[in-house]
């Protein structure tokens, strides 16, 4: 093979290799950040993927000054509640999300910014008129917020006499009010005026602000040199008159003005909470709110207890569309998530159907009907566990005994009252034990709806402080104390009152 034969061979490999090569030695070049997917103005999931907003103009620009180009950045949902957990596990490289300010937050992440000051406000439909701002709430109004939100905490702390609907986003809250079920949602005037210009003919904001919220850049705590980037992005941004422009297009519409931009906030983060000072300042709402989850555990197991009784009589009856009933209602709910059953109450049947299962003149008719929609919903859930445990136990029973009934006369209602279900009952007091142990920790899904067991506070605690591992702890132990005594009762009587074949 002659020399020019072999340099041609070689120039046609390295023609092959090099693509291969720069697609192996490349990196993929991304960026992540967080924001909301449903607030109007600020950021917005269009149905196209795309985002919208101010927010996502100011996270954007940033992200440009850092090096990456739009299409290198990664959106990811940052609810409320979850956003320092979002930056604590690296799943979001900062967060623009109407991040809020606080020294709560500051012993858990570190902030750039601020970028925005606004100020809580109030949404109401367009032809109320006995709301006129904060004070007028106090009579029983129903307020919508968003939970582990700081209007939600403010709302609670300042004004107790309003009635505190929360939900997980403030769309939701937007949609209640829009269906009557709440008088008038509290966030940030931004957020507010967002919704409102959406909907200029169903909402408008009254009253002026009566709080004042910085909105900053969450980042993850001690990373000072992304802290000093993102702040040199937004000196950059508003020197050259991108952030009034941001702000324009996106909340002009709504009719606020732009303010002048914020100073930067260059004091360090706040040290560490006292984990001593929490005991001492939820303890009350503590008791309370387990108290609330002993009631539901109670109310549901009882509600649980007949239903699922009646669907395993349904089952085991000999008559064809009974059978038929009771078989569908156990298979179609038990493989239905509780969230989706508890959610459905709370939407479909009060929010739609307008069935409250409460007074609507009640001082405290929101927080009856969230309840009692919970029961509603985990009796439901859980009967279709308690029927096919009870419907196990039948099963033990030898057959010889309901044959023996039936030819004493007695009927299928009587056998089942008389011989069938007494035994069963003894023979699964212990796997009835394990429904009533799940039902008690299924119990945390009323929080979705706004119910204050020990869920929701544990939600709310986790927000306003920095001791995670001991709001946890205290959590943990409480439903240990709840559920273990419950299974050892239960083991104890199962032992005790077994039936002896």
């Amino acid at each position: 093979m002659s020399a020019r034969t072999v340099r041609l061979l070689v120039i046609a490999m390295l023609a092959l290799a090099l693509p291969f090569a720069a697609a192996c030695g490349g990196s993929e070049k991304k960026v992540t950040i967080g924001t909301k997917f449903d607030q109007p103005g600020l950021a917005v999931k269009k149905p196209d993927g795309t985002m919208a907003g101010f927010d996502v103009d100011v996270a954007t620009y940033v992200a440009g000054q850092l090096g990456f180009k739009p299409d290198e950045i990664e959106w990811k949902e940052a609810p409320s509640g979850q956003r320092e957990t979002l930056i604590q596990n690296g799943q979001v490289d900062y967060i623009v999300a109407t991040y809020s300010i606080t020294d709560a937050r500051k012993q858990k992440v570190d902030f750039a910014g601020p970028y925005l000051i606004t100020g809580q406000s109030l949404l109401v439909r367009a032809d109320n008129t006995d709301i006129t701002g904060a004070e007028s709430l106090q009579n029983g109004k129903r307020l919508c917020s968003v939970s582990g939100s700081t209007p939600a905490q403010r709302i609670k702390d300042k004004y107790p006499g309003v009635q505190l609907q929360q939900y997980d986003t403030y769309s939701a809250c937007i949609e209640a009010l829009r269906n009557g079920a709440i008088d008038a949602v509290s966030t940030d005037e931004v957020i507010l005026a967002g919704f409102a210009a959406q909907f200029p003919a169903a909402f408008k904001i009254i009253g002026k602000p009566f709080s004042t919220e910085r909105y900053g850049i969450g980042l993850r705590k001690g990373d000072s040199e992304l802290r000093q980037k993102i702040n040199d992005a937004l000196v950059k941004m508003q020197r050259d008159g991108d952030w009034k422009a941001a702000f324009d297009k996106n909340l002009g519409p709504a009719g606020i003005t732009a303010p002048p931009p914020p100073p930067l906030d260059t004091g360090t983060s706040a040290g560490p909470a006292q984990g001593q000072q929490i005991w001492s300042k939820y303890s009350g709402q503590i008791f309370r709110a387990f108290w609330t989850t002993i009631q539901l555990t109670v109310f549901a197991a009882i509600g649980a207890l007949i239903l699922g009784t009646i669907l395993a009589a349904m089952r085991l009856s000999p008559v064809p569309m009974l059978n038929w009933l009771g078989t569908a209602y156990v298979n179609v709910v038990r493989n239905t998530p509780l969230t989706l059953i508890i959610l459905f109450c709370s939407f479909g049947l009060a929010q739609t159907l307008g069935i409250t299962l409460a007074d609507p003149k009640s001082p405290t008719s929101i927080a009856d009907s969230n309840f009692r929609l919970a029961v509603l919903g985990l009796t439901v859930y859980t009967a279709s566990f308690v029927c096919e445990t009870i419907r196990s136990g039948v099963n033990t029973i030898p057959l010889g005994q309901a044959e023996a009934a039936r030819s004493l006369g007695l009927t299928f209602g009587q056998n089942m009252r008389m011989v069938l279900l007494p035994q069963a009952f003894r023979a699964v007091i212990v796997p009835l034990g394990s429904v009533l142990i799940a039902l008690t920790k299924n119990t945390t899904i009323a929080s979705a709806i706004g119910v204050a067991e020990a869920a929701l506070l544990m939600k709310e605690m986790i927000e306003n402080t920095a001791a995670l591992l001991a709001v946890g702890s205290i959590f943990a132990v409480g439903f240990l104390v709840l559920t273990l005594p419950l299974g050892l009762l239960f083991g104890w009587l199962g032992k005790r009152w077994a039936v002896a074949r």
